[in-house]
């Protein structure tokens, strides 16, 4: 027995359960083509799929993994073509491999900055860096201090 029984103004009780269930087979209303259940109907309110299969099919296209259906696609089509690897030549015994040169660092010289300019020096002035000694910090007397 369902639960769903209610009790209306007029203190008649209405057992919505035992509603549905003499209802599931008929069309619903609106634009969807479905019984009360979810299934599918035709014109003739003949169930076309279920309401499972339709959850089913949709549950399997969801948790198929992308990269595993790739991979099987890519190992057949791999099966089907001959693995042809290239034939790579060997190096001559003459051959020399130091490909790799030492590079020589030369610092060059800073260029002047002038003093006194436009855009140039101030540029110029901000890339040079002059480093100064950290100023002393004061040391702080014992006691009370004033906020």
């Amino acid at each position: 027995m369902t639960r769903k029984v209610y009790r209306t103004a007029q203190g008649k009780m209405v057992d919505l359960g035992a509603l549905q269930l003499q209802n599931e087979t008929v069309r619903a209303v609106g634009n969807m083509s479905v019984n009360a259940r979810g299934d599918l109907v035709d014109a003739d309110n003949r169930p076309i799929s279920t309401r499972n299969k339709q959850v089913s099919s949709q549950y399997s296209k969801q948790t198929t993994n992308v990269s595993e259906t790739r991979l099987d696609h890519k190992r057949k089509s791999n099966r089907t073509q001959k693995n042809v690897v290239p034939d790579i030549p060997a190096p001559p015994e003459d051959f020399n491999d130091d490909f790799v040169k030492e590079e020589v660092v030369v610092s060059a010289p800073a260029p002047a900055v002038p003093e006194s300019g436009g855009l140039a020096a101030a540029i110029a002035r901000a890339r040079e860096v002059k480093q100064e000694p950290l100023p002393q910090l004061r040391t702080q007397r014992p006691g009370t201090q004033r906020i």
